[in-house]
C-alpha cells in the first residue's frame, strides 16, 4: 500500500475525532480549526488532518474560507454523527464487544477479523489501521495483528481505574497546581449541557470525549506533561472496553455533578477536598463499572 493511500484512509477517522473534539470542548459557531494545532494534538502531519476537515466540510460540520482555512459551522447534531453509519464504526463497536466479552484472543488475522465482523478487505485495514493510531493493536512481524496486552488481560478496564485512582488526586494535590479559569468555566458549561439533556441525547463517542476531555484538562493543571500522556493512553485503551457501558446512561447524571463538585473546589481554591472529590468519583465510577459486570471479562 502507498503512502499516499495509508493517508487517504486516515481521513474518515480522523473525521470522526477533530468532530468529537469539537463536541466536547463545546467550540462556538464560527471557531477557527487550525490546522497545525489539530495535526499536534492528534500526532500525525497536516495532509491528513486537511483531508478530515474536507470530509467534515462535505458533512457540514465545518465551514471553509479562503486563505482563512476551517470554522466551525455549528448545524450538525452531535447524536447522529456520520461515523454512526459508517460499517468501519460499528464494527469497531462489534470488536469492543467482542473484547470485553473475552470472546477474541490477543492474537488475531485480518482474515478471522473478516469473517466475524463481515467487512471487505478494505475496511478491516481500515479498521486495523484505526485500532494502530489508538494504540490498542500492533501488526505482527510475519502474519496477523497483536492486540496490546493491557488490553487483553483479565482484569483490563479494573487496572486502568487502578491506576487513575493513584494519578488523577495526585494531579491534584501537587504544589503549584493550577487550572485557569477559562478552562474552568468551559468544563462547566460542558457539565451543564449534558445535565441538560446531553447525556441521553449524544452518541456515545461524543459522551466519552466529553467525560474524557475533563478528566484530561484536570490533570493538564498538574503542569507534568507525563502525566497528563500516560492519562491520554489510559483513555485510549479505557475507550474501546467501556462501550458497552454507555447504554446506561442514569449514572451519567450523578457523575456530571461529580465533576461540578470537584470544579467549584478547584475554583475556590481547595486542592485537597478537590482530590477528595476525585477520590470519591472515581470509586463511585469503578463501582458502577462492577455492577453493570464489566470489569472482570475483559480476557
Amino acid at each position: 500500500m502507498t503512502t499516499s493511500s495509508k493517508r487517504s484512509r486516515m481521513g474518515p477517522r480522523l473525521a470522526e475525532e477533530i468532530a468529537a473534539q469539537i463536541d466536547s470542548m463545546q467550540l462556538p459557531d464560527g471557531a477557527h480549526l487550525r490546522t497545525t494545532e489539530l495535526a499536534a494534538r492528534l500526532g500525525v502531519s497536516r495532509w491528513p488532518v486537511e483531508q478530515a476537515l474536507k470530509a467534515l466540510l462535505a458533512a457540514g460540520r465545518v465551514t471553509h474560507q479562503p486563505n482563512r482555512g476551517y470554522f466551525v459551522a455549528g448545524t450538525a447534531d452531535p447524536a447522529q454523527p456520520a461515523a454512526v453509519h459508517d460499517p468501519v464504526h460499528k464494527a469497531y463497536l462489534a470488536l469492543a464487544a467482542l473484547l470485553v466479552k473475552g470472546a477474541i484472543g490477543p492474537q488475531v488475522s485480518e482474515q478471522e477479523l473478516r469473517e466475524r465482523l463481515g467487512l471487505t478487505r478494505r475496511q478491516t485495514t481500515d479498521l486495523m489501521a484505526r485500532l494502530a493510531h489508538e494504540g490498542i493493536a500492533e501488526k505482527r512481524a510475519g502474519y496477523g495483528w497483536n492486540f496490546i496486552p493491557e488490553l487483553t488481560q483479565p482484569g483490563a478496564l479494573a487496572q486502568t481505574y487502578q491506576l487513575r485512582m493513584i494519578l488523577e488526586p495526585a494531579s491534584l494535590r501537587l504544589p503549584g497546581y493550577q487550572l485557569d479559569r477559562a478552562a474552568i468555566a468551559r468544563l462547566r458549561r460542558v457539565e451543564n449541557d449534558l445535565l441538560a439533556g446531553g447525556i441521553d441525547r449524544l452518541a456515545p463517542d461524543a459522551l466519552y470525549a466529553r467525560a474524557t476531555q475533563f478528566h484530561e484538562t484536570l490533570i493538564s493543571g498538574s503542569g507534568n506533561p507525563f502525566l497528563v500522556q500516560t492519562l491520554v493512553r489510559v483513555n485510549r485503551v479505557r475507550r474501546l472496553l467501556t462501550y458497552q457501558s454507555m447504554q446506561d446512561r442514569a449514572r451519567y447524571y450523578v457523575q456530571s455533578r461529580e465533576h461540578l463538585a470537584i470544579l467549584d473546589a478547584i475554583e475556590a481554591g481547595q486542592p485537597e477536598t478537590a482530590a477528595e472529590l476525585m477520590e470519591r468519583h472515581l470509586a463511585n465510577v469503578t463501582s458502577s463499572m462492577a455492577a453493570l459486570g464489566l470489569l472482570d471479562k475483559a480476557r
